[in-house]
């Protein structure tokens, strides 16, 4: 053969090696057959509400005979299609107290409520249940997953394991354990001791504040924009009363003292300290920790990629314009407001005022 055609070949094999790889993303590059966003499901994007819309659709076959419960006052068991068994109370709650074992009070059944009612101490229910109307549960009371069409109050010390939604408000009294997702369409109190992972509601008050819109979060006001950006390559501080007009960035600590305020949004990559009477019109981001002192005013999103502590008073959100507030580890203490969702990725917990 001849060498210069040898060589030719063996030259076009190797290419033809190098391009075959290559061959999707050239075909792609000229065609941008998948360059439109994935079709996501909605409801499978991180809806908190989620499980506690597809436990409403699930309990409908159980209406009807909820309610003929409720109108004549009595009790039913019965099981559902899935072959799980249910029991409906239509008057109180002493068809479940004798439903149960005495040494071991565990419910096994899917609990229905279509009345007021109020649960009896320390019985721990392996199902959902759901409530109709106001459901105020005993104290030590360990809830699998709980729905109320009203107004959910859980005794001292009670558990919910996987999720909870109220239409109306849900308060939890001291040292409940909140597990997974807890929400609600009006407000969430939660008192002192209490631990959670993620809250969501137009209104959050953690510890004994009220639960109610104060007047200067009511609405949003018009707000001062701030211009450009500012980056510090060390640590930097704000003194007591400033007003800065900019965003800032920077690669060392923060320290923002009393009663300044910031008009944009402020991120650092090391420790964040924001002193008392605060005023943040924008996000606070830290790369490590945050405290936040008392009474401050946080407007937008308040993120720590490690722990973060917020002292009394202190606002985060408004009404108008909700916001979260996310760490691995939050420590809020009695009298804080959120307005919107509070997302403690491992554990967060309310704590007395310091």
């Amino acid at each position: 053969m001849n060498p210069a055609l040898a060589t030719a070949l063996l030259v076009l094999l190797v290419g033809i090696l190098f391009v075959v790889p290559l061959l999707p993303a050239l075909i792609e590059l000229r065609l941008k057959r998948d360059a439109y966003p994935l079709n996501v499901i909605q409801q499978y994007a991180g809806e908190i509400r989620h499980f506690s819309y597809g436990f409403r659709v699930y309990m409908e076959v159980l209406l009807e005979p909820l309610q003929k419960c409720a109108v004549s006052g009595t009790a039913l068991k019965g099981a559902m299609p899935d072959g799980d068994e249910y029991l409906l109370l239509g008057h109180s709650s002493a068809a479940l107290s004798s439903s149960i074992g005495k040494k071991t009070p565990n419910c096994s059944s899917i609990v229905a409520a279509g009345v007021d009612m109020v649960f009896p101490d320390g019985i721990t229910f392996t199902k959902e249940v759901y409530a109709a109307n106001k459901l105020v549960s005993g104290q030590r009371n360990i809830f699998q997953a709980l729905l109320g069409e009203n107004d959910i109050h859980l005794g001292r010390a009670s558990t919910i394991i996987r999720w909870a939604h109220a239409v109306g408000a849900l308060r939890a009294e001291p040292d409940c354990d909140l597990h997974g997702r807890i929400s609600s369409d009006l407000k969430i109190q939660l008192e002192s001791g209490c631990a959670f992972q993620r809250l969501n509601a137009p209104c959050i008050a953690l510890g004994n504040s009220k639960a109610e819109v104060p007047d200067d979060l009511a609405e949003t006001g018009e707000i001062s924009l701030p211009i450009g950006r500012r980056l510090v390559d060390e640590d930097l501080e704000i003194k007591a009363g400033e007003v800065v007009a900019i965003n800032i960035i920077t690669r060392g600590r923060l320290h923002i003292r009393a009663g300044a305020r910031v008009l944009g949004s402020v991120k650092s990559n090391q420790h964040m300290t924001l002193d008392a009477n605060v005023s943040v019109e924008g996000s606070l981001i830290s790369a490590s920790t945050m405290h936040i002192g008392p009474d401050c005013r946080i407007a937008g999103p308040v993120i720590a990629e490690h722990g973060m502590a917020i002292e009394t008073g202190t606002r985060c959100g408004s009404i108008g314009t909700p916001t979260t507030v996310t760490a691995p580890t939050i420590e809020i203490a009695d009298g804080v407001m959120v307005f919107g969702t509070v997302w403690a990725r491992t554990e967060g917990r309310v704590v007395p005022k310091r």
